[in-house]
């Protein structure tokens, strides 16, 4: 956070933006920060014993049990910071998006987001151009899709069957401000951030 305000202290902003609560397996967080975050009153929740699931897993179960007497799918968690850096890594990030696919759960990095769109929809995407694309893509995941069509794409798919080992639909470019999918199998729908 204290690179997002570069003109401010940075104990300041790290006291001003403390999480509610940090949950995990502690093996990646320094222990001067986890201190500090405890003595400003920040829950911490060790699941270190627990190594059959990943951080993110652990951190979207907590966020589903505290949200309880809510419609779970009305929940959008923004996961910052999952994409980059070691693939195993963000394959289990995205298998979580998949584990979880009632709620909505869009993975953000610098260059692109990712969420699911499962098979049970018809999807509209409204895309807020002053910050994403124009390049998207739709990636089968679980199993094939025998078909999936779309519009406002540049290239849309017209009941196209997508794989891997096949095609999928990579290096598309969002034509409109909104796009439909439907598709017989659960994909992942990626598009570009714009640098700010």
């Amino acid at each position: 956070m204290p690179l997002f305000f570069p003109q401010e202290d940075a104990s300041d902003v790290r006291r001003r933006y403390k999480p509610d609560v940090i949950k995990g397996d502690m093996d990646s967080i320094r222990r001067e920060v986890l201190e500090f975050y405890a003595s400003l009153g920040t829950e911490i929740v060790d699941k270190s014993h627990d190594q059959d699931t990943t951080d993110l897993h652990k951190c979207v179960t907590y966020i589903r049990d505290s949200a309880w007497g809510l419609d779970k799918s009305n929940l959008c968690i923004l996961v910052v910071g999952a994409l980059g850096g070691r693939f195993d890594h963000e394959m289990g990030n995205l298998n979580v998006i998949c584990r979880f696919s009632y709620m909505r759960i869009v993975l953000l990095s610098n260059d692109s987001l990712i969420h699911l769109l499962p098979r049970t929809y018809c999807h509209e995407i409204h895309i807020q151009t002053s910050v994403e694309g124009p390049h998207c893509g739709l990636i089968p995941i679980g199993t094939p899709s025998k078909s999936s069509t779309t519009t406002g794409l540049q290239w849309d798919l017209n009941n196209t069957a997508m794989e891997f080992g096949g095609l999928v639909s990579t290096s598309n470019i969002v034509k409109e401000e909104k796009v439909t999918v439907q598709s017989d199998c659960d994909l992942l729908w990626t598009i570009s951030i714009k640098k700010l």
